[in-house]
């Protein structure tokens, strides 16, 4: 496990958060399996503590060209729940932009200009 920290200082991510699982040499591209975990927070709409629900299916991040070939990580989010009010929340990182629904709209309009 002490090369899987390595390979995380030399890809230069920051957040302690995210755990290298394993990485995949394909023909074309290197994959990078990853998962982002940290403690629950608490519930932004009612402040009650969120529990550790599961794992949302991975993200497919382009990420730097490493020996000259793309690489991607496939990172696995862990998703909390409120068992209070029932509201659920995917856990966040810099490495990965969150996509809201202004972006999605603004997007979609400047597809269509």
């Amino acid at each position: 496990m002490e090369q899987l920290h390595f390979i995380t200082k030399l890809l230069d991510i920051k957040d302690p958060n995210i755990q290298i699982l394993d990485i995949i040499n394909k023909d074309t591209h290197k994959e990078i399996i990853a998962k982002l975990d940290y403690d629950a927070p608490s519930c932004p709409e009612c402040g009650n503590q969120l529990k550790k629900y599961d794992f949302q299916k991975p993200s497919k991040i382009p990420y730097l060209e490493t020996t000259g070939m793309p690489t991607r990580i496939l990172l696995r989010k862990r998703r909390f729940k409120c068992y209070h009010c029932s509201k659920m929340m995917v856990a966040e990182t810099s490495i990965v932009k969150k996509i809201t629904k202004s972006l999605v709209s603004s997007t979609k309009r400047l597809l269509k200009s």
